[in-house]
């Protein structure tokens, strides 16, 4: 009897489909001058002329943008939409095999209220270069771990800008992940001039880039989308959370078993937006020591102050790339493209 269940198990799972977890990562198309991208807003409501600036900048650099006529007009709450408006919006873009791109125009909340009303499997038959940050997160964790795609954890509307004069250090990061290398087989992440991430814990490491803003990360703790965490190099940051909160989030990873098992861990920015003054360096000071606390006895390379998160620098990050941290000199590299290289798109 226990033979004929061992043979029905083996036989049952040699036809079965592997779990969306278990398939190869894969690389989205590389955009390229002539393809059409999509500006989609799953989460906050977007500035007008924001969207606007930023669509006119994406024309200029080439690209051909689409956006909903009542993407402006959608209201539910502090939500761009309701969230029927705000998924179906996303499912478009993802659907359409014109769209090559979508970038999200504002983050702030909301996806979590979606993420089991995406088309995973038909983001993961037609990969799209998608990018944000921020409530973003939670898209970037789920298309890892459901469709298993390189996203791009990136500036949206109101800070960046695909040509012009005179980029910003989060610009020219942005452009050159983005628009001019973004099949380059290596490539090592920008740091501002004469700034340096701080070694926590010394040591070289390899494994795939994962994180995002620690909030969303927690909130997926438990669902379908969490965070696949094992053999990665966990990249985290987050803004106006008192250090208490902090705290009480890494303690939720811990214990959840996302700590364990990391190759590496990338600090990025955690800051305090809402106030300022002695308070706001004060609780700024503590994020950080908290932060460190649980990163310190993870046994594994960690570096400190990189610059990422809701701060000016903002450095564009392939999140499900294959990296390395040389956390003795403070580095990062990408060690495969991010995107597949194209021809032109045509006119």
């Amino acid at each position: 009897m226990r033979r004929t269940l061992l043979a029905m198990a083996l036989a049952a799972a040699a036809v079965a489909p592997a779990r969306a977890d278990d398939r190869p990562w894969l690389a989205p198309p590389a955009l390229v001058e002539g393809d059409t991208v999509a500006l989609v807003a799953p989460c906050g409501i977007c500035e007008e002329d924001d969207a606007r600036r930023f669509a006119d900048s994406l024309t200029a650099a080439g690209f051909r943008v689409v956006v909903e006529p009542e993407i402006h007009e959608r209201r539910h709450r502090y939500l761009a939409g309701t969230d029927d408006e705000r998924a179906a919006e996303l499912d478009r873009a993802i659907r359409n095999p014109a769209v090559r791109g979508i970038f999200v125009l504002r983050g702030g909340f909301g996806l979590t209220r979606i993420l089991d009303r995406i088309d995973y499997e038909a983001l993961r038959r037609d990969p799209k270069v998608i990018v944000g940050y921020s409530d973003v997160t939670a898209l970037h964790v789920a298309a890892g771990r459901r469709a298993r795609l390189v996203t791009f954890h990136a500036p949206m509307a109101s800070a960046a800008k695909a040509v012009g004069e005179d980029p910003s250090f989060a610009e020219q990061s942005y452009r050159d992940m983005l628009f001019l290398r973004p099949a380059a087989p290596r490539r090592m992440i920008p740091l501002p001039e004469g700034e340096r991430p701080t070694t926590v814990t010394g040591g070289q490491c390899t494994g795939r880039l994962v994180g995002g803003n620690l909030s969303l990360i927690a909130a997926t703790i438990g669902t379908p989308y969490a965070i696949d965490t094992k053999g990665c190099v966990l990249f985290l940051e987050d803004v106006n959370e008192r250090p208490y909160r902090v705290d009480r989030l890494l303690s939720q990873l811990r214990l959840a078993g996302l700590l364990d098992g990391l190759v590496g861990v990338v600090v990025g920015r955690f800051t305090c937006d809402d106030y300022e003054g002695e308070k706001k360096e004060q609780d700024e000071r503590e994020q950080r020591e908290v932060v460190l606390e649980y990163c310190k006895p993870l046994g594994c390379p960690v570096v400190a102050d990189f610059p990422c998160g809701h701060v000016r620098d903002n450095v564009t990050l392939p999140l499900g790339a294959r990296v390395t941290l040389d956390a003795d000199s403070g580095t990062l590299e990408v060690i495969e493209p991010s995107c597949l290289p194209r021809s032109p798109a045509a006119h």
